[in-house]
């Protein structure tokens, strides 16, 4: 497979809001998906956001799914969506690994729900560990110094 990462276009996004809309995933990530209008606002917002780092994941010339950073509450955080039909075959850490290459903050942190032991998986697979936790979610950190 050739994955790679690249500057989000505007035909992803229609690809990327039918992503959120799976049932399975949303279920997995403990997400509300949003309907297309809050999805069009929420990512006309973050693509306006300059210090948003924003990339789509491409498989085999197809999008895959999504990655970026934002800051939230004063740190720097990341997060990622990959459609469920690359799920399972290292798309996710592949991605991740070439996204930390770009977004060189540190510490960087990430949150996920707590059974979404894939998304866990994958976070650890690429340095980030264990910070805090709530009722359904888990926060990692990728220590390091702030760049």
């Amino acid at each position: 497979m050739n994955i790679r990462l690249r500057e989000v276009e505007p035909g992803d996004r229609p690809i990327i809001f039918a992503h959120q809309q799976d049932p399975v995933a949303v279920e997995m990530v403990a997400f509300t998906s949003r309907d297309r209008a809050a999805f069009d606002q929420h990512w006309a917002k973050i693509q306006a956001e300059p210090t948003s780092l924003i990339r789509t994941v491409v498989v085999d010339g197809e999008v895959a799914g999504n990655i970026l950073s934002f800051n939230r509450e004063g740190e720097r955080e990341v997060g990622y969506w990959i459609d469920r039909a690359w799920w399972g075959r290292g798309v996710g850490t592949a991605a991740l690994s070439a996204f930390l290459r770009l977004e060189q903050t540190r510490p960087l942190h990430a949150c996920v729900a707590k059974h979404n032991a894939a998304s866990l998986r994958v976070l650890e697979k690429c340095g980030f560990t264990f910070e805090a936790d709530d009722d359904t979610h888990v926060i990692l950190v990728l220590p390091g110094t702030v760049s």
